[in-house]
């Protein structure tokens, strides 16, 4: 197999173009940045998003957040937790309150599985911590009104071509020669377009009015704080996300599309909705500083293929699933991080091209079913919303809430991230060992350490310097090796591999008297290995290999699985 030598970089004006300055782009240029990989990003926009959007950031995303040294800064912008554990119903704002149903959002509900947190931070702060930290990078350029407007692929380079906005239109587009192009520009992708790639999946769902506006509603929800505020009444229906636990929210408004039609509705029309939303009478004095408004259709698609070439799709413009579970936002931070890793891997000369392949078989399975799930869940509330509308009672409608534990639940989804290989071979060396049963695998989460998963999180003390770690921090720019006690053979093995040209393996012995001393759980029994297995984790915290026990050959064992996690070698 072919693979680009790191002298070959010479040949070029950049390695890798991204269009676009969304989450997901800027992600990408951190992540290749902090592998010394040159970056530009293009955004067709003035300046990076001002508007809150996505808001829910599962504990994956802040772990992932969390290595990129931003886990303080995000946590100061998120939401109090008194808003963040609950989800909250009521006739209105100020009306009757129907219930509460907790969530895994709150403090501490993820304690036993990660030294993170769920945050609720809009994308109005995210995004400014994301461009801030990618410009810190020397790596990095970011270009904003210029516009990826098209490229030619000749199969060993790409040329980019890119039209500045604020020129006179006369002016002919630039032309930029790069390694890879990284399509980020958001789910009407001109990019994807003009690659001509189409749809594995498309589903187009109901339609609503989101607002952003700055209003004091403290009076009408002190003792209903929580990370949704549903309103359920006929005339009133829709939800509420605070932004701050103060006076920044944002709103989506429910309608009737047989009888309303949004795009005739005015500022002060809206502001109406959001005061019956509220619950409060005409003449009551409540000011409503509406922002921004605008009409939105909830469209679920993921591309029928993540990489043409030397064009790769992230983000929006792979994958956008619905809003519920807040899985949008979340999908794209983890392709870029699968992404990440292994793009960096090609460019430095260590994996050949066929690794990317990995990432669309992977990013593509997890695009699917997290599709799949937000299909589920909103139908789910539909079917809820509906019950609650159609009950006769307040106890009915109570009962009904108290029924609705997988919205706002889903840790299952959250920390069992993982691939399995049935949109083509990934990374990692499969084995036959199934992973621990569960009865809702949305909702309920065993760790465990099965080949394609995300490997589990465990407190332990390092032999040197005697710091509390989560072993998740380990696994970050390099290879990992988690020996058993008696896994000396491995770590052997592990040290000769590094003599040669492939990326750095680091070997731990977790033990009493090892590398890494674990705290109050069996490494063994977490990990489902001996005291002379092994686990092999990739630089994006999935296990690419487990042997339960020392094998015959261990060197050559563990060459093949590099080799694997690679791309040089697939296992089906």
């Amino acid at each position: 197999m072919t693979h680009t030598a790191p002298s070959d970089q010479q040949k070029f004006d950049v390695p890798v173009v991204i269009a676009g300055a969304g989450p997901v782009g800027l992600m990408l240029s951190i992540l290749l940045s902090r592998q010394g990989i040159r970056n530009i990003i293009f955004e067709k926009r003035e300046q990076i998003n001002t508007m809150p959007r996505a808001r829910g950031i599962n504990v994956r995303s802040v772990e992932i957040l969390t290595q990129l040294d931003l886990g303080e800064e995000l946590r100061r912008g998120s939401l109090p937790p008194t808003w963040a554990r609950q989800f909250v119903y009521t006739e209105t704002m100020a009306g009757e309150l129907i219930g509460i149903m907790p969530g895994n959002m709150g403090p501490g509900m993820a304690a036993d599985h990660s030294a993170c947190e769920y945050r609720v931070a809009a994308q109005d702060r995210l995004d400014p911590m994301l461009y801030a930290k990618a410009r810190s990078f020397k790596e990095c350029t970011i270009h904003f009104n210029h516009e990826v407007v098209d490229y030619v692929d000749n199969g060993s380079a790409v040329t980019v071509r890119i039209a500045d906005r604020s020129a006179p239109q006369e002016v002919a587009p630039l032309g930029i020669r790069a390694q890879y192009l990284i399509a980020a520009d958001g789910g009407k992708s001109s990019l994807r377009w003009s690659a001509q790639i189409g749809d594995a999946y498309n589903a187009t769902y109901r339609s609503f009015v989101a607002a952003r506006f700055h209003g004091d509603l403290s009076a009408y929800s002190n003792g209903r704080e929580g990370a949704l505020i549903w309103t359920l009444a006929p005339d009133a229906a829709g939800v509420f996300h605070p932004l701050d636990g103060a006076d920044n929210w944002s709103v989506q408004i429910q309608y009737d599309p047989n009888s309303e039609n949004p795009d005739e509705w005015t500022s002060e029309h809206v502001i109406q909705r959001i005061r019956r939303m509220v619950g409060v009478p005409d003449e009551a004095d409540l000011d409503i500083e509406l922002v921004k408004y605008y009409k939105y259709t909830l469209t679920v698609s993921v591309a029928d293929t993540f990489r043409k070439g030397r064009l790769l799709l992230a983000g929006d413009a792979a994958h956008r699933t619905l809003p519920h579970g807040g899985w949008g936002l979340n999908t794209g931070i983890h392709t870029a991080h699968n992404l990440a890793w292994k793009l960096g891997a090609v460019l430095r000369g260590v994996a050949p091209d066929a690794l990317l392949d990995t990432y669309n078989n992977e990013r593509r399975e997890a695009a699917l079913r997290n599709c799949e799930f937000a299909k589920v869940n909103a139908g789910y509330i539909e079917k809820m919303m509906r019950a609650l509308r159609e009950s006769s009672s307040v106890e009915e409608r109570r009962r009904i809430v108290a029924s609705s534990k997988q919205y706002g639940n889903w840790i299952g989804l959250d920390l069992g991230i993982h691939y399995e290989g049935t949109e083509g071979p990934g990374a990692f060396v499969p084995d036959n060992v199934s992973p621990p049963p569960v009865s809702n695998a949305v909702i309920e989460y065993v760790p465990h350490a099965k080949p394609g998963w995300r490997a589990p999180h465990f407190w332990a003390r390092t032999a040197i310097g005697n710091h509390r770690i989560s072993a998740v921090s380990l696994f970050d720019q390099d290879f990992v090796l988690l020996t058993g006690a008696d896994g000396h053979a491995w770590i052997s093995a592990a040290g000769e591999l590094n003599k040669g040209h492939k990326p750095r393996i680091q070997p731990l012995r977790v033990a009493a008297d090892g590398d890494l001393v674990p705290e109050a759980v069996s490494f063994g029994d977490l990990y489902g290995v001996g005291p002379t297995g092994a686990v092999l984790v990739r630089p994006d915290g999935h296990v690419a290999y487990r042997a339960a026990s020392a094998t015959q050959d261990v060197l050559q064992d563990l060459r093949t699985a590099l080799d694997c996690a690679l791309g040089y070698q697939t296992h089906h």
